[in-house]
């Protein structure tokens, strides 16, 4: 890995929208076409929960292929990253794995729920390693993110757990 890693914030190396409410005025008054054009979820996309870092489940989705166009609730977020900057599954992997105190102490989300705006998640500052790197650290946590913390003595893989665990968590330190 490099010394010298960067931090872009995620505007600047992606497009975050926000999912639809169907309760919502835009969602009555709008075509099914522009409701899939605006909203919908494409190749590449990452679509996290607003609750993603207060409910302690951590789950970011990776839209790998797509024949039928999803539009997530409003209480979704979908970020598409620009791919010659940023690995997909990098971007999952780094959601995923992020402490929720450092994101919640970094955006200074201050309500009680923590819920995450588009406009505080474009402020999340993203470890940019270079493009190498990220795909094969996304290797490595497609590897290790079934690890059994309460069996760890019988995983053969804890040693890059570990070392994956300490790359982005050291990040934020």
């Amino acid at each position: 890995m490099n010394d010298k890693i960067l931090f872009i914030p995620l505007k600047q190396i992606s497009k975050i929208t926000k999912g639809i409410s169907i309760k919502s005025k835009i969602w009555k008054n709008t075509s099914r076409n522009e409701l899939e054009e605006h909203y919908g979820v494409q190749k590449n996309d990452v679509v996290i929960s607003r609750k993603i870092y207060s409910t302690g489940k951590k789950i970011a989705v990776l839209i790998k292929d797509t024949t039928i166009v999803v539009v997530p609730n409003g209480s979704s977020l979908i970020i598409r990253p620009d791919i010659t900057k940023l690995f997909p599954p990098y971007l999952k992997a780094f959601l995923e794995f992020i402490p929720s105190d450092k994101v919640i102490k970094e955006l200074k989300l201050t309500s009680q729920k923590h819920l995450l705006s588009k406009g505080s998640l474009e402020k999340l500052l993203v470890p940019l390693p270079s493009l190498e790197e990220q795909i094969q650290l996304s290797s490595e946590y497609e590897k290790v993110k079934t690890v059994d913390f309460y069996h760890r003595y019988a995983n053969p893989i804890i040693e890059q757990y570990d070392s994956l665990m300490n790359f982005f968590w050291t990040c934020y330190n």
